[in-house]
């Protein structure tokens, strides 16, 4: 169990780090799934406190119990035991409700995490079998005192945690613009708000945002309008990120075939896009398939090498880094007379609330 608690610490350790620092994790680059959990307002308690804190803060309790346990006098055995089975508790029920937000509210998986809620799972279970071998008594009622601490936080988290969260910035010089004629368009092109949308197809923040947008123009009343601008979150066409996952390979090529159609058959793309964006995120051979039966092979390889595209990607990209802070390529991007926010939001009426606030 040393050795378990000692990983499971390890890891806490990591996030922990990695909340308070930003520091990046290998796999969890701008617009991944692990990203998107590790950036989200659930990974805070009050705002402020990381959870990870909390969890690290209970394994080197735990650990501290079990190695000292055996130098104990007995009654300060059965003290422990029972510290650990409330630890244990604690732990299990914490495990189930981040796992369970992250399936229901975020949308998305960390690998760093669900190994450690999953190894937590383990250790609280491994703690009760430890404190019988040991005649540990009242072992149910101090697990459950546990589980009622797991309980307490999860309703905190509720109670305290706001809808919406973004990540905001201003840039000092004039940004680049595009023209509603110029790219897809989410909205009304007389909207008296263009906002433009920083994207990348492979990106499943991307992706869950996108799809909110039209109930976001309806809730705003037509007000607004959104600029769908593609970039890449793969380094062989944006140097402006240091690095990229595997899940990226693939994305430049997916942003110039999405441009190729738009600039090719406007109706194509617009069923282009409710078919990539309708269903689990498909291959690029896959896309390439669905945009070949759509404007035939020939046409999507001219379109490809449209000198347009390769001037659009520029300014594109100089947008991203002129609106990029510290290294950090974290998009969606929502983009508007100098202002860029990335947002973080439950559902449409959230964002709304939020693009309302941030267009004003």
């Amino acid at each position: 169990m040393v050795s378990l608690g000692t990983i499971v610490l390890i890891l806490s350790i990591v996030l922990c780090i990695h909340a308070l620092s930003g520091r990046g994790l290998i796999g969890c680059q701008a617009g991944t799934s692990c990203n998107q959990v590790l950036g989200s307002r659930w990974s805070f308690l009050l705002g402020t406190v990381p959870v990870s804190a909390l969890a690290m803060g209970a394994y080197i309790a735990l650990l501290f119990c079990l190695l000292s346990f055996d130098r104990l006098e007995p009654d300060m055995q059965r003290f422990t035991g029972r510290i650990m089975l409330v630890i244990g508790g604690a732990v299990f029920g914490s495990a189930i409700w981040f796992i369970r937000l992250q399936r229901t509210l975020i949308h998305a998986f960390c690998p760093y995490c669900m190994t450690a809620h999953i190894l937590g799972m383990i250790l609280a279970v491994l703690i009760i079998f430890w404190c019988a071998r040991r005649d540990i008594s009242g072992r149910a009622l101090h697990f459950l005192i546990g589980l009622l601490l797991s309980v307490a936080l999860a309703v905190l988290q509720l109670c305290t945690t706001p809808k919406t969260l973004s990540e905001r910035g201003f840039a000092q010089e004039e940004l680049p613009q595009f023209d509603m004629d110029e790219l897809p368009v989410i909205g009304k092109s007389d909207a008296p708000t263009a906002v433009t949308l920083l994207f990348d197809w492979q990106c499943s923040h991307c992706r869950r945002i996108h799809l909110m947008l039209p109930d976001v123009v309806r809730e705003l009343h037509d007000s607004v309008a959104f600029i769908c601008c593609p970039v890449s979150l793969s380094n062989e066409c944006n140097p402006y990120v240091p690095y990229s996952a595997d899940q990226f390979a693939g994305s430049c090529e997916l942003m110039r075939m999405g441009l190729a159609l738009w600039r090719t058959d406007r109706d194509a793309f617009r069923e282009y896009e409710r078919w990539f964006f309708g269903r689990d995120l498909p291959t690029v051979g896959e896309a390439r398939n669905k945009a070949q039966n759509l404007i035939g092979d020939e046409a999507l390889e001219k379109a490809m090498q449209d000198p347009w595209i390769d001037s659009y990607t520029m300014k594109a990209l100089e947008l991203f880094g002129r609106t990029s802070v510290n290294g950090k390529a974290a998009i969606p991007r929502f983009i508007c007379e100098g202002a860029w926010l990335v947002p973080d939001a439950d559902d449409a009426p959230s964002l709304a609330a939020l693009i309302r606030s941030f267009a004003q």
